[in-house]
């Protein structure tokens, strides 16, 4: 097996889990912190964000992906006369694309929910910040969730045409 394929194969595993991680973010982790109520839900994802930003493991896993998609396009676009290439190169350019996604949307909206102090604002106040932030929080999940599943598919297809 070629250093190619096997790249491939753990960029789409990698791209897979990543999916995985947001999908269960998208469909039930972020409308069970909205069951909490506003000022429940802001501290619990502050502290979400607070571990993920300091957790090796997460930060390798996530960002892992990223780097084997970089890795793959490279090689890739090498190859773009190699059967399935081109799905390979699609499916690594959308992998990487959660990563822009994340970095340009999801965390600036982590920061700014890290200024958000329930204790210090009304009720009305952090209900504001809270249903702001999730909803356009939870959104762009759904898009890097569906790059990530993608990418995945993509590399696959593209192996399977080798």
């Amino acid at each position: 097996m070629s250093p190619f394929v096997i790249v491939t194969s753990f960029a789409a595993l990698a791209a897979a889990a990543a999916a995985g991680m947001m999908y269960v973010f998208s469909t039930f982790v972020m409308r069970g912190l909205d069951r909490t109520g506003p000022a429940g839900a802001i501290n619990a994802m502050r502290g979400i964000n607070v571990e993920a930003n300091a957790n090796p493991a997460f930060l390798l896993g996530y960002f892992g992906a990223t780097i084997l998609a970089i890795a793959v396009a490279v090689m890739a676009a090498l190859r773009l006369g190699d059967p399935g290439s081109v799905w390979i190169l699609i499916g690594a350019v959308l992998g990487v694309l959660g990563a822009i996604i994340t970095i340009a949307f999801n965390v600036p909206l982590n920061n700014h929910l890290d200024t958000v102090d329930p204790a210090a604002v009304s009720v009305a106040e952090a209900a504001t910040e809270w249903q702001a932030y999730f909803s356009t929080w939870t959104n762009w999940n759904h898009i890097r969730t569906a790059t990530s599943a993608l990418a995945a598919a993509l590399m696959l297809i593209g192996l399977s045409h080798r």
